[in-house]
């Protein structure tokens, strides 16, 4: 990876008050020192202060994005419930695991290229299922995954290549998910399915065919 791309934390703001910031600002540090981008915390605080303030009311999608410079980009949408169950498909191919080890995956940056191959087909489906080479099951595009196998709730190691979601942390933190690995070919056993993020929390979900 070179140094021409964004370091990203996306997360709430609900009635002026920031969803699991300790989280994302404990993951942010640790991917600032790993590509060695300046990180200033004051001025970052103090700007997400001033922005709480002008977006006192309702749910909001904040975007962080921090520039090789140091000066951090940071941008709002009003953040819409999203109807459940989600519907998730599996991928057509794995994801090689060459690929599914590299920074590119390990932290969250503005290097998309890896996920934007697996754009579902149909507006239908939420987000797409991945897995590595090895046929172990990875994540979703844009979150976590969750799967209900043999009566527990379930998520891939991070050693299988996955984003450290911070939605993913709060529940194995909350002994919500316990990890596994888990194969294409135990999804016939799998018998419940949810799609995670911090932006959205836990979603409930459905593989569809």
């Amino acid at each position: 990876m070179n140094t021409n791309f964004e370091i990203l934390e996306t997360l709430a703001l609900k009635n002026g008050h920031w969803q699991n910031w300790p989280l994302h600002w404990a993951r942010l540090q640790i991917t600032a020192q790993h590509f060695r981008y300046p990180l200033m915390q004051m001025q970052l605080e103090s700007d997400m202060a001033r922005l709480a303030q002008s977006h006192a009311r309702g749910d909001w999608r904040v975007r962080l994005a921090l520039q090789v410079s140091g000066a951090v980009i940071i941008t709002a949408e009003p953040l819409l419930p999203t109807p459940q169950p989600v519907q998730l498909q599996l991928a057509r191919q794995p994801l090689a695991n060459a690929v599914a080890q590299s920074d590119a995956v390990r932290f969250k940056t503005s290097v998309r290229a890896q996920y934007d191959v697996f754009r579902p087909r149909s507006d239908a489906v939420f987000d797409m299922v991945l897995y590595n080479e090895s046929g172990e099951i990875t994540e979703c595009t844009r979150g976590n995954i969750a799967m209900q196998l043999d009566g527990r709730w379930v998520t891939p190691p991070l050693s299988c290549g996955l984003l450290p979601g911070v939605g993913r942390a709060l529940a194995l933190s909350r002994s919500e998910l316990t990890e596994q690995r888990v194969h294409v070919d135990d999804i016939e056993r799998v018998t419940g399915w949810a799609f995670i993020n911090s932006l959205r929390g836990w979603l409930d979900a459905q593989l569809v065919r």
